[in-house]
């Protein structure tokens, strides 16, 4: 690995994936990311009438802001996977590798090189980034949804910040950590890390909010977050540490760990001398290896089955439920779930929540004032018991739409059409349930664990390759 000019031209080709010789790469990529960005968009259009409304409103809404507030979440998640994979070529772990060792001893300057490969990375990354970020702006133009550019420097300057930080963090822990997997886990727990920052430090909260993004000033507004503030001193630091410590572990030749096994003779071993104690440490020995692979089999193997099993029983328990709203209801240790479909009881139960109504036994009592589950002419209904007339129970909804007749739902109900008293509700297992009801939802628990159950075995070798090299 020779380079005479070109050392800073290779780093930024390395940029994006393997073998990149052109910007074609960085371009597909980018692209990518605003497709998927748009698939995010609309899976979650179809639970707007749910508790994710009032929980999420930023990506909810049809505006040009819920969808390049999605992309910028959507380039972080996927540029931390792809530093994740990638991470022996694009930072400084291939210095333990030794691939800078012959370079500095030829002359060239560790600083220089350190730099080099740090703009390059970048660069490469606002580039992708940039892209995407437009090509999402421009899908959106042919949703017709009403434009408002103010807001879009805010949410630029905001995602690109992220991918800036996690880089920074990356790069300096590539000069401490020794294995690629511990480099991995530290990353993916950086950046968890970061999310817990911004929702901490209140920057969330200016960033979900869309007449605030309209004013570039409250990104950087101290009152609001000090996030940003912390977040610079953060990266300065990183900076400095990771420049010290690339240019110092540059001037090295390491060995490796492992390897050595495949090529001595039985009864021979590399062994490293503690220079303090004179203590020797056997290197390449399997062992540990063999160890940590088998207790990866056990976990990625427990992990497919237990998400195959829940995935699988969660689609029978929304069979069950959908089987409940046709007047057959179904009930589960002497509990009737019902998707409320209508808007008839609000507040008290909103549409899409998940209700729990007690099964009615013979010696229940029906009070004034609670909601019943009853059944009229094979049609199931829910509505409040407002009056009891010898053994009679005169029932009504709690809110009337527009332009109805009020009490004109009101009915008769005898004892023996009651199914169930309420008992309360769950405005997120409503939402899951009718996400899972959508396409994508059924392509996540139904596709996605019929290809792990066939092509398990390829999954978990792919991953363990990645994972333990």
């Amino acid at each position: 690995m020779i380079y005479k000019h070109s050392y800073f031209s290779k780093e930024l080709r390395q940029g994006y994936t393997e073998n990149i010789v052109s910007s074609k790469q960085r371009v597909v990529f980018a692209l990518f990311l605003g497709l998927i960005s748009f698939a995010v968009f609309f899976a979650a259009q179809p639970l707007r009438e749910s508790v994710l409304l009032e929980a999420i409103p930023q990506i909810m809404q049809p505006s040009y802001f819920s969808t390049l507030y999605i992309y910028i979440h959507v380039a972080l998640v996927l540029n931390i996977f792809y530093y994740i994979l990638n991470y022996d070529s694009l930072f400084f772990y291939e210095i333990k590798q030794n691939s800078w060792y012959l370079l500095v001893k030829m002359g060239y300057n560790p600083l220089t090189m350190i730099f080099s490969k740090l703009t390059a990375l970048l660069l490469s990354t606002i580039f992708v980034y940039t892209i995407g970020f437009f090509f999402t702006a421009f899908m959106t133009y042919f949703l017709k949804y009403s434009l408002i550019p103010a807001y879009f420097p805010s949410l630029y300057l905001a995602g690109l910040i992220d991918l800036i930080i996690m880089i920074i963090i990356s790069m300096t822990l590539s000069t401490f950590v020794k294995s690629i997997t511990g480099a991995r886990y530290f990353i993916a727990f950086s950046f968890i890390l970061l999310i817990i920052l911004k929702i901490k430090l209140g920057y969330y909260s200016i960033l979900s909010n869309r007449v605030a993004m309209q004013n570039l000033y409250n990104l950087f507004d101290i009152g609001r977050s000090p996030f940003l503030p912390a977040a610079a001193a953060i990266v300065s630091v990183f900076i400095l540490v990771c420049i010290v410590m690339a240019r110092n572990i540059s001037k090295y030749y390491y060995l490796p760990d492992t390897g050595y096994d495949g090529i001595l003779t039985p009864g021979e071993r590399v062994v490293l001398i503690d220079p303090k104690t004179g203590r020797g440490r056997a290197l390449g020995n399997g062992k540990r290896q063999a160890r940590r692979r088998k207790i990866f089999d056990v976990a990625s193997v427990s992990f497919l089955i237990l998400f195959i099993l829940a995935a699988l029983s969660f689609n029978l328990v929304i069979l069950a439920i959908n089987a409940s709203t046709l007047g057959r209801e179904v009930s589960f240790r002497g509990t009737i779930p019902y998707i409320f479909k209508s808007s008839t009881m609000e507040p008290e139960i909103m549409l899409n929540d998940l209700v729990y109504f007690k099964q009615i036994e013979p010696d229940d009592k029906v009070e004034v004032g609670q909601i019943i589950l009853f059944e009229e002419h094979y049609v199931t209904y829910v509505e409040r018991v407002i009056g009891i007339e010898k053994g009679l129970y005169r029932v009504d909804i709690d809110n009337y739409p527009p332009l109805s007749e009020t009490g004109a739902m009101i009915k008769t109900v005898d004892r023996e059409a009651i199914r169930g008293i309420y008992s309360g509700r769950n405005r997120w297992l409503g939402a899951l349930i009718l996400f899972a009801n959508t396409i994508f939802g059924r392509l996540l628990f139904l596709l996605i664990p019929a290809i792990l159950l066939f092509y398990h075995r390829p999954i978990t070798e792919r991953t363990k390759q990645l994972w333990l090299n």
